[in-house]
């Protein structure tokens, strides 16, 4: 990826919308917008996002052009999920040593680090539970007083699966009055993931009741219309907790048998995952397919 300083990106993106300096300078002086395209300004964030609305340019997608990192701080957990999804313990072992050797043991690097190690146990078929040392760090972060942001979210909602469940309840309840009390637009859908994984964990815990108590509290209309796979977990999930809650109730076993049948019919791989986790479950698929 070609690198360009950020004077020249704007002037290439105000070029690109036809726009002339006096559309965009609002309370600037044109000399300001001259002198930072020619890169002989500095640039302030408040200018910048000045500068940026009638370019209809977004700050993060300007920043991304002029960082020389051709990573953003949050793609790692995208390539751990990429990773854990292919089952490629031996990318997130390499993940491990790259990060340990290029970067400092920050409080941030420690979680990206407790994750990465939670998926590598969890595939390797190993106790995933996080030592009592490492559970009373990330506690402490989550509970620490303050407004919770992205990062906040990504990290419980990818550490829940190795804490025990008094922790997740503790950390829940303050995540909640948390996103109450502050949220952009944005943390909508890592709420629910979060939810979501708290659901599922206590079902992988046999405690179906906790399970419910948190699906309960997922409102799909904070996902975007297109994240149809994680409309498709939720449902999942909640017809699997109707089933163990009431075995017997032929209409559940119909419900999750068609839901099943269909999955199957547009991604057969999604289809043999959940089969995967309703034997994880102790129930056999037969009961539920008729086959």
């Amino acid at each position: 990826m070609l690198k360009y300083a950020a004077g020249s990106i704007y002037h290439e993106v105000r070029r690109r919308r036809e726009l002339r300096i006096k559309e965009v300078r609002g309370n600037l002086h044109q000399s300001t917008i001259s002198h930072l395209e020619h890169d002989t300004g500095d640039m302030t964030l408040n200018t910048m996002m000045k500068i940026l609305k009638p370019t209809f340019m977004s700050a993060e997608e300007f920043c991304q052009l002029i960082d020389e990192q051709s990573e953003s701080p949050t793609f790692i957990f995208k390539k751990i999920a990429r990773y854990y999804d292919e089952m490629n313990v031996a990318g997130l072992k390499q993940l491990v040593t790259v990060y340990k050797r290029d970067k400092l043991l920050t409080t941030p690097n420690r979680l990206v680090l407790l994750t990465i190690q939670s998926c590598i146990d969890e595939l390797s078929e190993k106790k995933h539970l996080l030592s009592q040392d490492d559970c009373d760090f990330v506690q402490g972060y989550l509970l620490h007083p303050g407004r919770w942001f992205s990062f906040e979210y990504i990290v419980f909602a990818n550490l829940s699966f190795s804490m025990p469940a008094k922790i997740n309840l503790r950390v829940s309840k303050k995540m909640v009055r948390a996103y109450e009390q502050f949220h952009l637009p944005s943390y909508d859908s890592l709420l629910v993931n979060v939810l979501y994984n708290l659901s599922t964990s206590f079902l992988d815990q046999e405690d179906p009741k906790l399970s419910a108590r948190f699906l309960n509290f997922l409102d799909l209309d904070k996902l975007n219309h297109n994240n149809l796979y994680m409309r498709h977990h939720i449902t999942f999930l909640k017809l699997v907790i109707r089933f163990q809650t009431n075995p017997l109730d032929k209409a559940n076993v119909e419900k999750l048998k068609v839901f099943l049948e269909a999955t199957r019919l547009i991604d057969e791989t999604l289809f043999k995952k959940n089969i995967d986790w309703i034997e994880s479950l102790k129930i056999n698929p037969v009961i539920i397919l008729g086959k």
